[in-house]
């Protein structure tokens, strides 16, 4: 591309992804903390909603357990407010798909929104991801074209963004589990905790000085 050219779209997109990358935390959270009032959950439990809502935690789980495991193999720079990559992580859920913290995090997300079971909640999430993942993706891509050039090329080439493998990469490189960074996904849990908490408070609340 000639330097008179305009930037592509990939290269715009992966230009809003790093200015935001820092702020991916509080995007989500701010979401979900807007949806507290806007958003009427069904009762917890409560008859006719038992299977649907059994079905939408072990999907919220499996999400979590796959950003846990996502992140044990990564290590803790995935929580950093820049972009990084110390090595290409290639091995666990990494051999199956690009981006598993994310995928679990779109898991959770629908799964926690299937929980609540109001129809808006399906809305905000996907607001969330699309504003979140449409830049962030291409930035983190464009950041480890660089940093590991054709190493990376060959990965991309074999294992899918989203859409998993049916079986794991034989080319992926094993590393040491980081439970620290695995454990640090409980607080991924308090704060879904508490914000579905929050959201059934709130409908208690109304319908008590209602």
């Amino acid at each position: 591309m000639s330097a008179d050219s305009p930037p592509s779209r990939s290269s715009l997109l992966a230009g809003l992804g790093r200015r935001i990358f820092g702020w991916r935390l509080m995007v989500g959270l701010a979401v979900a903390l807007g949806g507290i009032e806007w958003l009427t959950p069904e009762p917890f439990f409560a008859p006719g909603h038992r299977v649907s809502q059994c079905l939408a935690i072990l999907f919220a789980l499996v999400g979590l357990a796959l950003r846990a495991w996502g992140s044990g193999c990564a290590g803790r720079h995935t929580t950093t407010a820049k972009i990084e990559a110390p090595r290409l992580v290639t091995g666990g859920p990494f051999a199956y798909l690009r981006n598993p913290i994310y995928a679990g995090t779109i898991c959770l997300g629908f799964g926690m929104a299937a929980l609540i079971g109001d129809p808006r909640a399906y809305f905000l999430a996907a607001l969330a991801f699309v504003f979140l993942y449409v830049g962030i993706v291409p930035a983190e891509e464009e950041f480890l074209r660089k940093q590991f050039g054709e190493a990376y090329a060959q990965y991309c080439a074999a294992v899918p963004r989203f859409l998993p493998r049916l079986r794991p990469w034989p080319g992926q490189v094993r590393q040491a589990f980081h439970w620290r960074a695995a454990r640090g996904e409980l607080a991924t849990l308090c704060w879904a905790t508490g914000i579905y908490l929050a959201l059934l408070g709130e409908e208690w609340f109304d319908k008590v000085i209602g």
